[in-house]
């Protein structure tokens, strides 16, 4: 009977581990927010990866550039530029430039793929810092539930921040679900 109860009770070990390694190694996308390596000081540097969403609302993706303490802070917020913006959207110190290529395509079972967007937007500044980073808004956009691909590439070379981490992230605002005053 022993035996018995001590090979139930490896068998169902063995379930667990199977599931919960089924589990680890799913293939479905990963949900925001999420981040992606993009080195943005070369040309041609690409992101091509599918994500899944889950809640209708508004998401952003934005540039992260990593921060290793506060010196490097100090140089990374100098090549990123402040967020101090004047009434005409001009900012005060926009940092170095970089234009990002961005195209969102919604995949569907069944369907055609679908483009939300595809522009090419000139970054500048920063709109938030998190811990060990700060953010450079890209696009903020209402995206519904289903399976995307993000393709983002840089568009010209940027060697200011070469040796800087940086990383397509996406994310949305926990308080807001959608948010205002975009264009």
């Amino acid at each position: 009977m022993k035996i018995l109860k001590g090979l139930i009770a490896v068998f169902l070990i063995l379930i667990l581990c199977m599931t919960g390694s089924a589990a680890f190694w799913s293939t479905s996308p990963p949900k925001p927010p999420v981040d992606f390596p993009f080195d943005v000081s070369r040309r041609d540097s690409t992101v091509n990866k599918e994500i899944s969403i889950r809640e209708y609302r508004s998401y952003y993706f934005a540039l992260q550039f990593d921060c290793l303490d506060r010196a490097d802070y100090d140089r990374v917020m100098a090549l990123v530029g402040d967020g101090g913006r004047y009434p005409d959207g001009r900012y005060g110190h926009p940092g170095v430039i970089v234009p990002i290529h961005i195209k969102l395509i919604r995949l569907e079972t069944g369907k055609n793929p679908e483009t939300v967007y595809d522009g090419t937007v000139e970054t500048q500044a920063i709109y938030a810092g998190i811990s060990g980073a700060l953010l450079r808004e890209i696009i903020v956009i209402d995206l519904k539930p289903g399976i995307y691909r993000v393709e983002a590439s840089t568009i010209k070379d940027s060697p200011a921040f070469t040796g800087t981490s940086s990383h397509l992230f996406i994310q949305y605002h926990p308080n807001l679900k959608f948010m205002p005053n975009r264009k």
